[in-house]
């Protein structure tokens, strides 16, 4: 019989982190690292998009750690995308010892970033932070080595413009620079609808789907020495959303450090507390009048047929659709089902239901 100690609960509710129980995206990540290694890749970046709480910080570091085992490869994880990328890349880099030694080797004088790499009879002096960054790629070049630089939510913002116009200079001169970046569809969509962002234009942006519902009833039957039956009744409950399957988990294993049988009368009502706290009160705040209409309606939808919700919220065929696939692309509602409609997130109807009209 396993013993359950609360300063041993292997699953967490912080972001952006790899937590002890964790569920690959085991063809997603070989896909973009397979990529990434190629002697020519075909994609200068990439994009990790999906609802708040779906795992793109989780799947984008998981990477960035795969990548920075490499031998061959330099990672810089940017900690403000909203700030200036370009001289964060360049001070990332230079906080590398092996590439600060590579870069004093090179003697060049990097003193315009304010750190300490600068030689007496340098060979070469950085103006800016551009110029750093390009002196730096160059050099890499020569030792055959390669950058990936780790955004997460990134939005459309003049910043992320000026790094992209920098990636299409790097990339024009030859440099091995890539780039993985997490955020949300909306986000996502504003870069690449920018067709003067070139560079990231031309990045492949990856949907990020439920984790697998039979990798999460593997998990919680193991880790909680639970039957198949009662292990698929709490996989089911997470939808496979990513962070639902970390809270229930977490809260599963607390009650499991108090009582033997575990009862889901106690969890649920922490489950919403959470799930609202950390992620759907984000959700619904960013999500317009009409949607939350919509998504009231199908939370009270009985059948979840399409014509059943729009009756609910009295809105004809067209405008309905019109929300529909707003909502979807924000990730909160799944229309693959014709003539149906539910919502992907859940117990985001209970949500919807409690805070509809507040």
């Amino acid at each position: 019989m396993k013993t359950f100690a609360k300063d041993k609960n292997p699953f967490t509710l912080r972001f952006s982190f790899i937590p002890p129980k964790y569920i690959t995206r085991g063809v997603l990540t070989n896909e973009i690292v397979e990529d990434l290694r190629k002697e020519v890749p075909a994609f200068n970046g990439h994009f990790l998009t999906g609802v708040r709480g779906s795992g793109k910080s989780v799947l984008m570091a998981e990477i960035g750690k795969i990548m920075a085992e490499s031998k061959d490869w330099y990672v810089v994880d940017v900690a403000d995308p909203t700030g200036n990328i370009i001289e964060a890349v360049a001070k990332g880099l230079c906080r590398n010892q092996e590439l600060k030694a590579l870069l004093l080797e090179a003697k060049l004088d990097l003193s315009v970033l304010g750190i300490s790499i600068k030689t007496e009879k340098a060979a070469f002096t950085a103006t800016d932070e551009f110029d750093a960054v390009d002196m730096i790629l160059k050099t890499l070049k020569k030792k055959k080595k390669r950058v990936l630089v780790l955004i997460d939510e990134v939005t459309h913002n003049d910043n992320i413009g000026s790094f992209s116009h920098a990636l299409s200079s790097y990339a024009r001169a030859g440099y091995d620079i890539f780039v993985l970046m997490t955020g949300l569809k909306e986000n996502i969509r504003a870069i690449k609808n920018d067709k003067s962002l070139t560079f990231l234009y031309r990045a492949k942006e990856h949907q990020l789907e439920p984790l697998n519902i039979t990798a999460i009833v593997d998990t919680y039957a193991k880790t909680f020495e639970l039957n198949r039956e009662t292990s698929e009744q709490l996989a089911l409950l997470t939808k496979g959303y990513s962070f639902a399957f970390q809270v229930l988990g977490f809260l599963f294993w607390e009650e499991k450090c108090n009582v033997s049988d575990v009862t889901m009368d106690n969890i649920l009502p922490k489950m919403d507390q959470f799930l609202a706290e950390f992620v759907y009160d984000k959700i619904w705040s960013e999500l317009a009048p009409l949607e939350k209409e919509v998504v009231a309606a199908i939370a009270a939808s009985e059948d979840r047929k399409t014509a059943s919700v729009r009756e609910i919220v009295k809105m004809n065929s067209s405008k309905f659709g019109v929300y529909r696939e707003r909502l979807i692309s924000k990730g909160v509602v799944d229309g693959q089902e014709h003539g149906r409609v539910d919502l992907v997130l859940p117990r985001f109807g209970e949500y919807a239901k409690l805070h509809h009209r507040k």
